[in-house]
């Protein structure tokens, strides 16, 4: 019987003054690094999407590393295909056309075509060149060899999915139906009668061990929620006594729940595992535009504080397997918006993709990518970290990710950036 999560509630944090500096790109002190290698992508086929898409969260296209010596690259291959007997009702069909490359000389080492049937996230890496793909409802495992194994399969529609950054827990929030069978087959009537959308349903999550695909715990919340997660339990969060005060918990698998420090801020902020052991949080100051930032282990040690400037948005995460770097990749924007604001097109300006150091915090490398991607995966790091992989320029760009600066040099370069 699945274990019931703890209660999900909006978690809100602010930081000590004095933080040194997160997230600024191109400073002086560190000029855009040059790639070692750079495999082009049209040969095999690859046509970025267009400005219409910029901000539409489609996901067009993956990069992930295989191994030191292998990249993964998926992307949308725009086609006729043929239509299906019996469809879906809300597919939305697309081929992924999938090719393993060797590096440095870009050798198509595999291939395969995918059928996908909708136009959200598709791949997540598991490490140890695994890979997990889903198709609809259904997941299945891949390799370098790219042939699907079958998984698991979810009898409802998916509505999201995340996989922790140690590649060990699956995150599915699927369609959870709340309706008598005879109350759905009115409500479906009614809405194919007035061309309306099919009834809301609620949204059933379950987590799942995937090595051995033991379910670790399941709840039913009303839409679907952001859960960070890793292999030993995930955050929950209570209200505290002051109006915007909450106490952030960490609640393991197995073991008591542990507190890890009381937080507040002035807008809904964003939590994100950079490993198993740490969480790192976004949050709003209350006279500043910059996004305020702390990290904590999920033994309530606080590891680093910092802030990143209100015109780098939008971060979406990868991580070294060994826990020890993390790359982001942000939206740089023209005017400064809280986090909860929506974008236009020509507000976005470039991404960004950096590369840090979990225990520090520490910028070791800055870059970017071309085509803009919100909501697909364009950049990748190794799994020792030491490398970043990016789609710019019509290539795929391989870089060496500097060492951490000795002690005495980081704190130069934060007093600088003060």
């Amino acid at each position: 019987m699945p274990r019931p999560l703890f209660p999900l509630t909006v978690m809100l944090l602010v930081l000590w003054p004095g933080a040194p500096l997160w997230g600024s790109s191109h400073s002086k002190e560190q000029p855009a690094p040059r790639p070692e290698e750079s495999i082009p992508v049209q040969p095999l086929g690859y046509r970025p999407p267009g400005s219409l898409y910029l901000l539409s969260g489609r996901t067009f296209s993956t990069l992930d590393f295989i191994d030191a010596h292998h990249v993964l690259f998926t992307f949308h291959e725009p086609r006729l295909m043929h239509r299906e007997e019996h469809p879906g009702r809300n597919d939305h069909d697309q081929i992924i056309h999938a090719v393993t490359l060797s590096v440095p000389d870009g050798k198509v080492q595999a291939s395969a075509e995918w059928r996908m049937h909708d136009r959200a996230r598709y791949l997540w890496a598991l490490g140890g060149g695994r890979f997990l793909v889903r198709q609809r409802n259904t997941y299945f495992l891949a390799d370098g060899s790219l042939k699907l194994r079958p998984y698991i399969e979810m009898p409802t529609p998916v509505e999201d999915t995340e996989v922790s950054p140690d590649g060990r827990i699956l995150v599915v929030e699927s369609e959870y139906e709340k309706h008598t069978p005879e109350e759905h087959r009115k409500l479906m009537e009614q809405a194919a009668e007035y061309g309306e959308p099919p009834p809301a349903e609620d949204t059933q999550i379950t987590l799942v061990d995937i090595p051995t695909k033991d379910v670790l715990a399941a709840m039913r919340t009303e839409n679907p929620v952001n859960l960070p997660i890793t292999s030993n339990g995930y955050i929950g969060v209570t209200r505290g006594k002051g109006q915007d005060e909450f106490e952030i918990r960490f609640v393991p698998f197995s073991g008591v729940a542990l507190t890890l420090g009381q937080v507040a801020s002035t807008c809904t902020p964003h939590e994100h595992f950079v490993n198993q052991d740490a969480l790192v949080i976004e949050s709003c100051g209350p006279k500043s535009p910059d996004l305020y930032l702390d990290t904590w282990t999920t033994e309530g040690k606080k590891l680093w504080s910092g802030h990143r400037e209100g015109h780098l948005v939008w971060p979406t995460f990868a991580y070294s397997r060994n826990g020890d770097r993390f790359a982001v990749s942000l939206l740089r924007v023209s005017h400064y918006i809280d986090l909860v604001d929506s974008l236009n097109d020509e507000d976005v300006r470039e991404q960004v993709v950096q590369v840090f150091d979990s225990a520090t915090g520490a910028l070791l490398m800055s870059t970017t990518a071309s085509p803009v991607l919100t909501g697909g995966q364009n950049f990748a790091l190794s799994g020792d970290g030491e490398h970043l992989a990016v789609l710019r320029d019509g290539a795929i760009e391989v870089f060496s990710v500097p060492a951490p600066a000795p002690p005495e040099k980081a704190e130069e370069q934060v007093a600088k950036k003060r």
